[in-house]
This record gives C-alpha cells, sequence and structure tokens, in this order.
C-alpha cells in the first residue's frame, strides 16, 4: 500500500477511500477496512470524522443513513472474512447486520478439523446459525453422552424447529448404533449377519435372547434421553424410529426402565402410547391414556406437563375443538405453557372455533388475546 500517495491525494473523496478499499481488502486488513468505510460514510454525511456526535444523538435522517451505510460495510468486511474462511471474525461483522445466511452457507461447506470444531459448533450450535448441523458436530466429535447434557441445557432456549432438528440427529444417532450392535450380536449368536435392511423392530423379532441377562445394546440412559427428546418430532419417517427405540426400551430388564418425568413415569409405555397416536396407529387410546394423567394432575403444584401432552396429542390427532374444551377446564389462568403447546389461537384456527376461544379469554381477562385472535380471525 503506497502511504506517500494517501498523503498525498488530490482526486475525489469517494475516488480516495474506493481505492484505499481496494488496497485494504486485498492486503487482508479486514478490520481496517470497516473503519474506513465508517469514516467515509461520516465524512459523506458532513460529520464528524472521529465519532461524535454518537448514532444516538443524530438526527433523522442523517441517523437512518449512517445507520444503513454501517449494515453495509459490515456486510462487506464480513462477506470477505468468510470468503478467506475466517468464520467466526466474520460472525463479529455479520450479526449487527443481521446477515446469517452467508454464514449459514459457509458453514454448510465447511470440513471441521480438530483446530476448528469447537469454534464452528459455537457458531452453528450456540449462535444458533445452523444448528442441526452444529448439533451433528457435536455428536460426531464429542460423543453421545456430551450431546444430551448440551442439549438439556439448550431446550429451553432453542426455538421448536430447532429443538426438533436436534431431536431427529439424536434420533438417528441412537437408532444406527443400536441396529448395528443388534446386528453384531445376532452375527455372534447365530453365526450368519442379518440382512443390511433390516430395522430394529425386524432385528428384535423372534429373538427374545437378544435381552437375557439384563443386556442392553445401546446405553439405558442415552436411550431413555433421546426417547424424551423425541416427542417433539413429527415426521412419520422419525417418529417411526423413535417408535422402534421405545419399542426396544420396553424389552429391556425392568431395571434398566428408568422412570421419567410425568406424565411419562412410565417411560417406554407412555411413548409407545404417545408416539403410535402421532403416527394415527393408536386411535382413541393414547386420548383416554393422557387424559386420565391430565385429568389427575395437580397443574398449580406439579406443573401442566400432562395437560400439555393432552393437547399436543388432541391437535395431533385432528381433534382442535377438544383441544379448546381441554385447555378451558383444565389449564388454569395462571399457567404457562411451553413453546411446544399448540397456541389457543392456532387452535382456534383449525376448529373454527373463535366463540368458543374468546369465552375462554373473557374468563381470563386477556383482551390481548382476544385483539390477537379478532386479527387472526380477518386472516382466515
Amino acid at each position: 500500500m503506497d502511504l506517500q500517495a494517501i498523503c498525498n491525494w488530490s482526486g475525489t473523496t469517494e475516488e480516495l477511500f474506493g481505492q484505499l478499499a481496494r488496497d485494504l481488502a486485498d492486503a487482508g486488513r479486514w478490520h481496517e477496512l470497516f473503519e474506513a468505510r465508517l469514516v467515509e460514510a461520516r465524512a459523506r454525511l458532513g460529520l464528524s470524522l472521529v465519532g461524535s456526535p454518537t448514532l444516538d444523538e443524530l438526527p433523522e435522517p442523517t441517523r437512518s443513513a449512517l445507520e444503513n451505510d454501517y449494515a453495509d460495510a459490515c456486510r462487506e468486511v464480513g462477506g470477505l472474512m468468510v470468503d478467506a474462511g475466517r468464520l467466526r471474525e466474520a460472525w463479529q461483522y455479520l450479526r449487527p447486520a443481521g446477515e446469517k445466511r452467508m454464514l449459514h452457507a459457509a458453514l454448510a461447506q465447511a470440513v471441521p478439523t480438530d483446530e476448528s470444531i469447537e469454534h464452528l459448533i459455537e457458531l452453528a450450535l450456540y449462535e444458533g446459525i445452523d444448528v442441526e448441523r452444529g448439533f451433528g458436530w457435536l455428536v460426531g466429535h464429542y460423543g453421545t453422552c456430551n450431546a444430551i447434557t448440551t442439549l438439556e441445557g439448550l431446550a429451553p432456549q432453542l426455538p421448536p424447529d430447532d429443538l426438533a432438528a436436534c431431536a431427529a440427529v439424536m434420533v438417528r444417532h441412537i437408532e444406527r448404533e443400536l441396529r448395528q450392535n443388534l446386528a453384531e450380536h445376532i452375527c455372534q449368536q447365530e453365526g450368519a449377519a442379518p440382512s443390511d435392511d433390516a430395522n430394529v423392530g425386524q432385528l428384535m423379532e423372534g429373538r427374545d435372547w437378544l435381552f437375557a441377562a439384563q443386556a442392553s445394546h445401546v446405553d439405558a440412559s442415552h436411550l431413555a434421553a433421546t426417547v424424551r427428546f423425541a416427542r417433539v418430532l413429527e415426521h412419520p419417517q422419525l417418529v417411526e424410529m423413535a417408535l422402534t427405540l421405545t419399542d426396544y426400551g420396553a424389552r429391556l430388564d425392568p431395571t434398566l426402565q428408568y422412570p421419567g418425568d410425568a406424565p411419562f413415569e412410565e417411560i417406554y409405555p407412555a411413548h409407545q402410547h404417545f408416539f403410535r397416536a402421532t403416527l394415527g396407529q393408536d386411535g382413541g387410546e393414547a386420548i383416554e391414556y393422557f387424559r386420565n394423567l391430565a385429568e389427575a394432575a395437580d397443574v398449580e403444584n406439579e406443573g401442566a406437563a400432562a395437560v400439555e401432552t393432552l393437547l399436543v396429542l388432541l391437535d395431533r390427532s385432528g381433534n382442535p375443538a377438544e383441544a379448546l374444551e381441554v385447555y378451558a377446564k383444565l389449564v388454569p389462568p395462571t399457567a404457562r405453557l411451553t413453546a411446544l403447546a399448540p397456541r389457543l389461537v392456532d387452535l382456534a384456527t383449525k376448529a373454527d372455533g373463535w366463540d368458543r376461544y374468546e369465552a375462554i379469554l373473557r374468563e381470563r381477562d386477556d383482551p390481548v388475546g382476544i385483539a390477537l385472535g379478532v386479527l387472526a380471525r380477518q386472516r382466515v
């Protein structure tokens, strides 16, 4: 970079900063490029070149113009850093600009190494740029136990779609591990390997000896955690896979069937009901099973998990009007359901149950909810 040429510059401001930007980009001096773009923007707007007054003190439209220039500079510098493979530094610039897609695409092309895996997981999973990919890397590089512990901590903060993506990773991972271990056991016992196409259910069929002497072909705690996470899944293929894991768990020695949280204390029988109902295989049996648990639950003291589970199944099985009634009857005004529960306004939309919806919210003195319903009704 010719510093003397900059000192002796006689062209326009635009030409000066255009040349300076090219030189800094070619030299890989991206942080300085960002500073140059900010100085250029302030000069163009007739502002002080050293950052005073602050953005908050500027009048409109100058403030908006400077904000736009700032975002453009972030995108430019962040994009150059992505191209150079410096993804963590790139995110420092792309995040303020709300530019997640660029880094998402870069992560899709990334090949983790021992040196890069930690910061790739940080970006993909903890920064929420590509949660499914990041969680997959976590499982592959740090193991199932670490992944489960991490997901348990992250689950309350994750949007439902991201939580479902992580649950799908766990289900596929544990199902594959279980299938491989079952096949090895069968080969050792029978002297021939089963078909590569055989699923877990087919591998278990007619082979009670697989479960002798408290045998388990996958860590029992990992299996239980994966089945629990799988409740957020709705894709039939994944739910089928979760059901096979649950059927396997139900055949384990009772000492390996760890109790779950309400309403899944009987972890595998309860999940069998849940997954079969999600697949439309259980008729009304699962609804009655969870209805009895929900009606017996002390929501004020024990939480609304049992009621929420019933609402989920009623919604999934195409009974939104009944779910509205359950909500009215079993969800106290002070209760707060999780983001995984069906929203009352969505149930009303599916059931065309606006009168019931409004009656429920009038009883609860919820004017915002009523207003939301008015708007939602107009969009139907």
